[in-house]
């Protein structure tokens, strides 16, 4: 059993549906589970809320190997007057989850991180996952506190845990409107409206496949032993600028995209293209799909 905390957001509903598709029953824990996506996609998978997983962990963690961590309620842009609020959206839920599973389970931990934002501007041109920690957002600042909160917990408390810091994923079910190009542009694509360039569309960014993160998971699920303690970067090593995938999203599309530029935002860093060496020489993992191609993929089903 897998339980899967966030499980009906942009990534949860492709790794449920990956896992669904191996045969591993799921339990999905969410603030408002998408019981419709559920029950057409991933048939059989037992839903809970938030509030009934917190009053009662013991019988929800029941049975469960593996907790997967996908639960936000933050995004890069947010909090950016108010960088305190991270502890309490961010910090306190993981830490209240990690701390009852540590005391009412012995199920292995994934926890997903940022695979940008908690390193900052850095002069490299491959970010490894030996880099210093220095965010400049609200959004990393809390990251990276809950990865500090979680390394205490697995010292002070036996948590079994694993940290991936993911890049820029993308993919199906990425509606989110408060965050994600790529989503934004397909949606300019389709529906003829504006996309909201912020600043010159120069920031490089490692844009992969949803489904290349999902298999990222499910390789750390499959070979925990492998895993405990391991924080690992998941990406495709590759940088393209908001400008190059904008005119990949107008090649693919065949429709011209209007854009209006917004101020850019100091929080925001220049360049994030991560190192993905460590994970694949521990797991064998490495990303399965170009860019065009994920692209292509996005636009048919869309």
């Amino acid at each position: 059993m897998i339980l899967v905390l966030g499980g009906t957001g942009f990534v949860g509903k492709n790794l449920c549906v990956s896992l669904h598709a191996r045969g591993i029953p799921l339990r999905v824990v969410s603030r408002a589970p998408d019981t419709g996506f559920l029950d057409a996609n991933v048939p059989g998978a037992s839903a809970l809320r938030l509030e009934q997983f917190m009053a009662d962990p013991k019988s929800a963690l029941f049975g469960v190997e593996t907790v997967v961590y996908l639960a936000s309620t933050s995004t890069p842009g947010s909090n950016l007057d108010s960088s305190w609020r991270e502890a309490h959206d961010t910090v306190e839920p993981a830490m209240r989850v990690m701390a009852a599973v540590a005391h009412h389970s012995q199920a292995n931990v994934i926890y997903l991180s940022s695979g940008g934002a908690v390193y900052g501007e850095t002069t490299s041109e491959m970010i490894s996952e030996n880099t210093e920690l220095n965010p400049i957002s609200p959004y990393g600042l809390g990251k990276k506190m809950t990865e500090a909160a979680i390394d205490f917990m697995a010292r002070t408390e036996g948590l079994k845990v694993t940290i991936l810091r993911p890049s820029n994923p993308i993919g199906r079910w990425q509606v989110s409107v408060s965050q994600g190009v790529v989503g934004a542009l397909m949606r300019a694509a389709r529906q003829g409206s504006v996309f909201p360039m912020i600043g010159q569309g120069v920031a490089v960014r490692d844009y992969f496949d949803v489904r290349d993160l999902s298999a990222a998971i499910e390789a750390v699920i499959d070979q925990p032993d492998k895993s405990h303690g391991k924080i690992w970067n998941v990406g495709s090593g590759t940088g393209t600028s908001v400008r190059e995938i904008l005119d990949l999203v107008q090649e693919i599309s065949g429709r011209s995209i209007a854009v209006q530029h917004l101020p850019s935002r100091p929080t925001d860093v220049a360049r994030v293209v991560l190192d993905t060496r460590e994970i694949n020489a521990a797991l064998g993992w490495a990303p399965q799909h170009d860019l065009r191609s994920s692209l292509q993929d996005l636009w048919a089903a869309s």
